[in-house]
């Protein structure tokens, strides 16, 4: 029976060797997922349309006559404290809080000149029409063809597309075809 009891006990220990042996030359598993990593997005500026920018002219009484790029929303007061007014400036003939518009030529009066007739960044209907960039969904209503619709459109093109750089351009806008465009020719004023 010893003989019994040392081989009972000599194979239990072959046993945990082998099992020990088996766990110690075990490959190490292999992961599915290497690492579980968040990344954070930035929900606002994919929905956000770019900010869109204003190119204008400012000569006159002013240190630094150039052409200035100012963000949407600008004033002429804006625009002007970056070309600096000269002593003789007279800014008083001057709207400072006016908005400005893509384009505009803006001459700083010396004092004592007489008032100088301004390109006048307004939206407003104007004996050439509406300028489509910075015009509001009323005013482009007033535009004879037209209605909430379309002006919601043209708004909402401007916000996804930029500035409409041409006439033609209107023709991307959903619902212009060209017998509507022809028609509004004579009251949307495109840059």
């Amino acid at each position: 029976m010893d003989r019994w009891k040392q081989l009972v006990i000599g194979l239990v220990v072959v046993l945990f060797l082998g099992v020990g042996y088996l766990f110690y030359k075990k490959e190490p598993e292999q992961r599915v997922v290497d690492d579980f990593v968040m990344e954070t997005e930035e929900v606002g500026q994919s929905v956000t349309p770019e900010r869109l920018e204003l190119v204008v002219y400012v000569t006159g009484a002013v240190e630094s006559p150039d052409v200035y790029t100012v963000p949407e929303g600008a004033r002429v007061g804006d625009v002007l404290s970056l070309a600096v007014l000269t002593n003789e400036a007279d800014p008083e003939q001057l709207n400072l809080a006016q908005l400005l518009v893509d384009g505009v030529k803006i001459i700083v009066p010396k004092k004592g000149d007489p008032p100088i007739a301004q390109a006048t960044p307004s939206s407003e209907v104007e004996s050439n029409g509406i300028h489509v960039n910075s015009a509001t969904k009323e005013e482009l209503m007033s535009v004879p063809g037209i209605g909430p619709a379309k002006a919601e459109a043209i708004l909402n093109h401007l916000k996804e597309h930029g500035p409409f750089k041409t006439y033609e351009e209107l023709g991307d806008v959903k619902g212009f075809g060209e017998k509507t465009l022809e028609s509004m020719k004579p009251y949307l004023l495109v840059p």
